[in-house]
């Protein structure tokens, strides 16, 4: 296997090892609920919290509230065990929950806590209450297709279109950084020029866009398929049985994910094989 194909592997199976991680953690936390994607908001904003360089050097760390119902606080902020903050966490892209949202945020409901939306929630709030919403970084558009994943919902064509430009953007990224950083100690050394490198290094971001748009569109399509064939068996007598036990309860909510995931992987692969 050559080494573009390698990277490219890697870049696929990490971007969909962590969505495929977030999906069962969100499951584990809220169950099947249909604001899971705000669960999922959540969890990556502590995610991203705890992998700050800063945040790590200084001992801060951030985890979620023990209540998924928490009416004031979601996230909760620590020094070394000492609170040091809270924060609230908003993933709303609707007329009616953008109203709702901005009305408590003007009777003073947060007004003690730090507010945090998606990027389209703050943007869609920003002047529009007296309280800073920050972005939080993390997309509406990525908390509903890994929510939607672990749900097993069949993707829309916007969907898919939203994976797979996801998965072009992260593999194109990922596959010119790495590019780059050979093609520098290549023409250091007088392996190459620097017209070489720059070609080199626009072809990795091509065949990693390419191969990331693909597994990414793959795998919303492959866990919309498995959520419909896992409701289908469950509506059965045999498949009601099983998902009644715990052990099958997990396993149906998962299948989605897991089948997900490993459609990806494997269109990953088929893609990043073509151009070697």
């Amino acid at each position: 296997m050559k080494n573009q194909e390698r990277i490219n592997l890697a870049t696929v199976a990490t971007k969909e090892g962590y969505e495929a991680g977030v999906a069962l953690r969100a499951l584990e936390r809220a169950g099947k609920c249909p604001q899971l994607k705000g669960h999922v908001h959540e969890i990556m904003f502590c995610d991203k919290y705890n992998a700050n360089p800063l945040n790590l050097i200084q001992g801060n760390h951030a985890q979620l509230t023990k209540s998924v119902t928490a009416q004031m606080k979601d996230v909760i902020m620590t020094n070394n065990g000492r609170v040091i903050g809270h924060a609230q966490l908003k993933d709303t892209i609707s007329s009616s929950g953008l109203r709702k949202t901005a009305e408590q945020i003007k009777n003073g409901h947060y007004n003690k806590t730090a507010i945090y939306g998606t990027e389209e929630t703050a943007a869609k709030l920003a002047g529009k209450v007296p309280q800073k919403v920050h972005s939080s970084g993390i997309s509406s558009e990525k908390t509903s297709l890994i929510a939607n994943k672990a749900l097993g919902k069949m993707p829309t064509m916007s969907a898919l279109g939203s994976a797979a430009r996801s998965g072009g953007l992260a593999g194109a990224a990922i596959g010119a950084g790495i590019e780059a950083i050979s093609s520098v100690g290549d023409v250091i050394n007088g392996k190459k020029d620097i017209g070489d490198a720059m070609i080199d290094v626009g072809g990795a971001a091509v065949k990693g866009g390419i191969t990331g748009t693909a597994s990414s569109a793959a795998g919303v399509a492959a866990a919309g398929f498995a959520g419909s064939a896992v409701s289908a068996a469950v509506s059965t007598g045999i498949g009601a049985a099983v998902a009644g036990t715990a052990v099958g309860a997990t396993a149906v909510a998962a299948a989605p994910v897991a089948v997900g995931f490993a459609a990806a992987c494997a269109v990953g692969k088929i893609f990043s094989s073509l151009f070697d």
